[in-house]
Formats: structure tokens, sequence, C-alpha cells
């Protein structure tokens, strides 16, 4: 299945589970826009105009709004004229700005395209930024860096690094970012910065830029020149992946018509990666089919990363959504590290007329602000304005669980879960257990990384106790569902004398596992369900009940995910009856450790990432 194919198919299944009225991957879009704040009005302050927001967020936690402060009269927001590179500081998380800084006096020639880097653990924010003549254009578009120490407060000169970045002399094209560079913190390279640029004259190049001694000097490296008429990646906005891969995200200028969309917005973002630091592409730019926006800069920042202590991943993007100019502002989610994002439709509104170019800033483990062009119809450029993105208002891949009663995971990973539609503890297998109603109630668990399989072995297990109704009944229902998605599900089918287990990665087929009874006498009794390489194996109380071959590859590639126990994922075959001691294994258990779980409340601790006893519920 392809990439585009697969994001389209999710889509389709996450508008199925919203209408079922259950917590879902990812929200839909807001019907108003966030709340937002005025950092830069046109015609105030002595400009014309403001264009080109970057944001950063120094280490005393102020936040420094950089942009392009334009001159000109009639022509104020034109790209080239007498331009000064400012910034605006905030010290209340962006409830109000200061007045205008000047960092770079324009002096009748454009100085802009603010690229700030922050170094973690000092005062110094590096700065590059983009020069160009007005009255001798001949001098071309000159790459410069400076940097503060004192967190914005004061800078040095800027200094030309055209040389550096192997140029021998400035080129006709060139731009920084625009947007915030990054440092790495992973991997052989951490440490160094990197940020985007592009240049040329007659073709298009996608560069990465990087600096060993920050910010001091500068060297230019992974570079993609465009061999196609159809892709020119350009406006680069970088994130840094958690394996240490640099994501590179580019505004695709080659297929421009003014503002709108060519072949529906599909061939208007482009991406490419680095896994050397940003010294090469290990995957150069191609189309970034998943984000539909018109031609325009678009920005990245990440949220979340599971090597930083949190359960899932999230990167943001930012951009226009439109397809007949640039307007309603738009942030969507990756949560499989680029691989695949959100549409319009599930990502969250913040400006809902004509808006343009964005930055945004990781404020905490769950919030993000986000700089952008903003105006009411036909003037994007109107204003710059900030806006608060907490992950609530984003959409949790769990829904909204504030409230819900939650049962411990004992398992190091700490996968707790939450109890759903009125769950409740009753007499269980080994002391209490959850009762199921059959109507509403289900056990729901987080969305973790740790709880994705991947194509590697697993063993799911549990108790379950039922037998009032004949109906299908849900024990288990793992990661997506329908023909062609990759699953797991366990489901007990007493009206075909059966208990089902399916395994399937969706692109390369499925396999599936039925017992011979559907142990459907409202006595307890243990399941495991494991994979051993492309073999499934399903047993109950300890013994070999059904198996199946065949299986290759991934059960569980797509993000967000959800696992229900109790119910399918759409609110389908509900459970009546009760569950206990939930437990999944990254690894196959062996016969004799199935054995022991299926005898005692006692089992293997080697690869658990979840254990549910069910012993507790606390709101």
């Amino acid at each position: 299945m392809s990439r585009s194919l697969r994001s389209r198919l999710l889509v389709l299944l996450c508008s199925a589970v919203a209408f079922a009225g259950i917590p879902v991957s990812a929200q839909a879009a807001q019907a108003t826009a966030i709340a937002n704040a005025v950092v830069y009005q046109k015609n105030s302050e002595g400009y014309d105009c403001f264009r080109i927001p970057a944001v950063i967020k120094a280490n005393n936690g102020d936040l420094l709004a950089f942009a392009e402060g334009r001159r000109g009269g009639a022509k104020f927001c034109a790209d080239a004229g007498d331009i000064d590179l400012i910034y605006k500081r905030s010290t209340d998380g962006g409830k109000h700005w200061g007045p205008i800084q000047v960092v770079i006096k324009g002096f009748g020639d454009t100085k802009g395209n603010p690229t700030p880097i922050l170094v973690p653990g000092t005062g110094r924010i590096v700065l590059l930024s983009t020069y160009q003549c007005v009255k001798a254009p001949a001098c071309g578009r000159i790459p410069r860096v400076q940097h503060s120490d004192d967190n914005g407060k004061t800078w040095t000169t800027p200094r030309e690094i055209t040389r550096e970045l192997g140029f021998p002399s400035a080129p006709g094209w060139l731009a920084t970012g625009p947007s915030h560079g990054i440092v790495l913190t992973r991997g052989a390279h951490a440490g160094r910065l990197v940020a985007g640029m592009s240049f040329g004259q007659g073709e298009g190049a996608g560069s990465l830029i990087y600096s060993d001694d920050q910010g001091e000097t500068w060297r230019r490296g992974a570079t993609d020149v465009s061999t196609t008429p159809t892709l020119n990646p350009q406006e680069i906005s970088v994130v840094e992946l958690t394996d240490g891969r640099v994501y590179a995200a580019a505004r695709n200028d080659a297929n421009s018509t003014g503002d709108k969309c060519v072949h529906q917005g599909h061939d208007n973002r482009a991406f490419a990666i680095s896994s050397d630091g940003g010294e090469t592409f290990s995957r150069k730019f191609a189309f970034e089919p998943d984000l539909v926006t018109p031609p325009v800069q678009g920005s990245t920042v990440r949220l979340r990363a599971t090597d930083q202590g949190s359960k899932y991943n999230r990167i943001l993007f930012a951009g226009p959504s439109t397809c007949d100019r640039r307007k309603r502002l738009v942030v969507r989610s990756s949560f499989d590290e680029g691989g695949n994002w959100q549409n319009a439709e599930q990502g969250t509104l913040v400006w809902g007329e004509d808006a343009a170019y964005t930055d945004m800033a990781q404020l905490g483990p769950a919030s993000a602000g986000i700089l952008y062009e903003s105006g009411p119809e036909y003037d994007a450029n109107a204003t710059i304005r900030w806006s608060v993105l907490t992950e609530a208002a984003l959409g949790l891949p769990d829904g909204n669980t504030a409230g819900l009663p939650v049962t411990p995971d004992s398992s190091p990973s700490g996968n707790h879960a939450w109890l759903r539609g009125g769950a409740t503890l009753a007499a269980g297998r080994f002391g209490q257990a959850v009762a199921l109603d059959g109507k509403d109630d289900f056990v729901q668990l987080p969305f973790a990384e740790t709880l994705a399989t991947g194509a590697a072995d697993f063993t799911w297990s549990g108790w379950f106790n039922y037998g009032a109704v004949k109906t299908g009944q849900a024990l288990l229902w793992a990661y997506h569902q329908g023909e062609g998605f990759s699953q797991v599900w366990l489901r007990a089918e007493p009206g075909s004398k059966r208990i089902r287990a399916h395994v399937e990665n969706g692109p390369t087929g499925a396999v599936t596992a039925d017992s011979a009874t559907a142990l459907d006498d409202r006595a307890w009794h243990h399941f495991a369900l494991r994979r051993s390489g492309g073999t499934v194996g399903l047993y109950l109380d300890g013994k070999l009940a059904g198996s199946g071959t065949g299986l290759s590859g991934s059960v569980s590639p797509g993000r967000p995910f959800t696992i229900h126990v109790g119910q399918r994922l759409d609110g389908q075959n509900r459970l009546q009856g009760s569950v206990d001691d939930y437990r999944l294994y990254a690894r196959a258990l062996s016969e004799t450790e199935i054995a022991t779980l299926a005898a005692s409340a006692d089992g293997p601790t080697a690869g658990l990432r979840l254990h549910l006893p069910f012993e507790r519920a606390s709101s």
C-alpha cells in the first residue's frame, strides 16, 4: 500500500470512529480559531509592513519574536527594499510584548530571513540572516551570522559566511530558513547547530547548513539541486527525529501559480532526510502528499519524544490549508516521525481567515507557541500574531480522559488504562477484576510506543468470564480495524462456538486462529495470543487451541493507534462479562510460561510491557 493511500485510509477509519462517539486517534479541527495576541500591526511603530516571523524561547524563558520590518510606501510589503531585521520580547509567555528592537538596520537595503537557533544551557542565541543590496543588486544574496550571549539583549555585528558555505561569491538567490534552526541532541553529532537554506540561479537547491562550534563557523552540508521542473525545495524548516536523523520540510516553489494549489496541493510540499547530522541527504527531496497547502512557507517543531520521557512522539507542522489562496492556518501532527501527517480536517484551526508564513517554538512538554502572518480577506500580511497551542487544543490521541477512573499498569512502562462507560471493579480470578455491562463499558489503553509490537514477536494474555449472550464480543482489539489495516484482535464468538484470533499486516495479509469452543460458561478462562515469527498461536487455559502461519511485517505501523479491552474500536462487539490480569510481552512466551500464567497470578517479567491486574481504579 502506498504511503499516501495508507494515510487516506486511516483518515476514513478515524472518521468512522469519531461518528461512533468514542475517543479517536486524531480529533477534528475545531470550529473557532485559537486565542491570539497581536505582536506586529502594519502601518505602525515606524514600519509599513511586517513579514517573515521567527520565534525562539530563550534559556531565561523569554520569548523573542523576530520579523522583517519593511518600509516603502505603496510597495511596503515587497520582498526587496528598505528592510530592518527586528524583534520583540515577551517575559510572560506571549501575553504582552515589548517594543521593537532593531537587530540589523537596513539602511535602504534588505536585511531579513531571520533564522534564530537557541544553544541550550547557555544565554546564546545564534541568528542567521540574509543581506541583499537594493542599490547595487549585483552583490547577490549574502548569508550572515551573529549571536547574543545574554538571551538576545545585545548582539554581535553580523559576519558574512558566503565562502564558509562553499560559494565563491554570493548567489543570485539565497535564503536562510526562514523559521528557527535546531541543535542536535542525539547521536554522534549531538551539539551541532543545523538550519535550512535554499539557493540557486536558474535552478533550485535545498540545503542544510551546520556549525560544530556554537555558531562561530559554518559549513554547507546536505544539498539537493533540483533536476526536474516540478520540484524546487525552498524555505526549509528542520526537526530532529528520535533516531537522530534530520527531517527537512520544504515549500515546493516549482508548482507555484500565484498562491494557488497545483494538483489540489499534493505537490506543494516536499521533504528530505539526513542521516548524518546534516552533512548529506540519505533521502533527497520528494513530494509530501499528506500536507496539502498552497505554495507557502511552513514550519515544524517537535512537541513530544519517547526518548525524552513521553509515551509517544509528536511533531507539529503549521501552514495554510486551502487551495484558492493562503488562508485557514491549520496545525497538523505526525505521530510517526514524519511518516504520515494529519489532514487539514483532523488538524487544529489557528486562524480562519487569510494567513501565510509561520514559526513555532516548544513551550513545555505539552504546549507550543506559534507566530504567524494573518489578516482579513486578501490581506494575509496585515498582522503577525501569537497563539499558544496546548495539546488539549491540538487534540489528544487518547481523546478526552479527564475525570475517568484510572486502573494502574504495574509493569515498568506505566501504561495506566482508563475505565470508560461506567465499568466497575468486581470479584475476579485473582482479587478484583473489571466488570463490563455489554452496553458502553470498556477499558481503553493509552497510545504509547511501548505497546506497539511492530514486526517483532509478542504475547498478549489475560482472563475472561462471560456467557450471558451469544453475540460476538471483543476480548481485545489493538491498533486499527477494517479490511486491509494492520491489527490484532481476539473475539469470543459463542454463536459460532469459537474464539477467534486475528493478526494482520494490512499490505501483506492476515493470519486467523480459531478454537473449537467458545468457553461461554460464565467461568474464568485464560487466553494467550502469541506471535512467534510468522506463526500465530491461540492458547486457552494453557493449551494450544488454534494456530495459523504466514504472517510477516508490522502489525502496528499506523500512528496514532487505539487499544480496547471489551469492545471493537468503533464501539461494536461489546463484552458482557469480566476481564482480569491483562498483560503484553514483547516476546513470544514459551508454552511453559503460558501454562504458568494460566495456573496462577504469577508470571515472567522479562519483556513485560503491560500488566493490568485490575485491582484498583481511581479518578
